[in-house]
């Protein structure tokens, strides 16, 4: 009847938090009517999202947080390493960039699920 050891990995709780700002260079080309997107991907494989924070009209800086509440598959869950991108689209459609959107991606990428002190600044116009 004894416990086992290790069973929480540190960096496993399906949360991954921080803040989106952008760069001064780009803040002219924000309009009220963007959607900023916190895409989390798998570093390897198939660049879909594993899960995606939307935000309508944001301000900046963004604080956000993604846990398994948002993945894209039901019975997925955030774990293991991931990439994380930031995207200020201006159309609010799902995809790959297109013209006029930004973008920005986390430095530290490929990080472990669990960061809590992820900054990412937007700073790359399509």
């Amino acid at each position: 009847m004894g416990l086992a050891h290790g069973c929480e990995k540190p960096g496993q709780n399906g949360v991954i938090a921080g803040h989106v700002a952008i760069a001064p260079a780009l803040a002219e080309k924000i309009s009220a009517t963007d959607v900023l997107s916190i895409i989390v991907r798998r570093p390897q494989g198939p660049p879909r999202p594993v899960a995606v924070k939307r935000i309508k009209s944001p301000r900046f800086p963004v604080t956000f947080e993604i846990s398994n509440q948002d993945v894209m598959v039901e019975g997925a869950e955030l774990r293991g390493m991931v990439d994380i991108v930031a995207r200020l689209d201006k159309d609010g459609q799902a995809g790959p960039p297109q013209a006029g959107d930004l973008e920005g991606h986390y430095e530290r990428n490929p990080t472990l699920v669990g960061a809590r002190d992820v900054e990412i600044v937007i700073d790359k116009a399509y």
